[in-house]
């Protein structure tokens, strides 16, 4: 059964200014408190912080957003 993941922030990696000229702010490193999953968040222009990948699909594959 899936749970809500409960993230805390783990380091905020270093951006190139090819990711920043894409609208990308910050990036973090965030991991699960339950279950250690770890994960990439991106902060975008418009203030949101976003996954790296999605986790609504089935399956162990994770999706690219693109």
């Amino acid at each position: 059964m899936k749970h809500k993941h409960k993230y805390e922030t783990l380091s905020h990696p270093a951006l190139s200014s090819e990711v920043m000229e894409h609208g990308i702010q910050a990036a973090e490193i965030r991991k699960c408190e339950s279950c250690d999953k770890q994960t990439i968040f991106l902060l975008t222009k418009r203030g949101q912080w976003l996954p790296l990948f999605d986790e609504s699909e089935s399956g162990e594959k994770d999706i690219l957003l693109a």
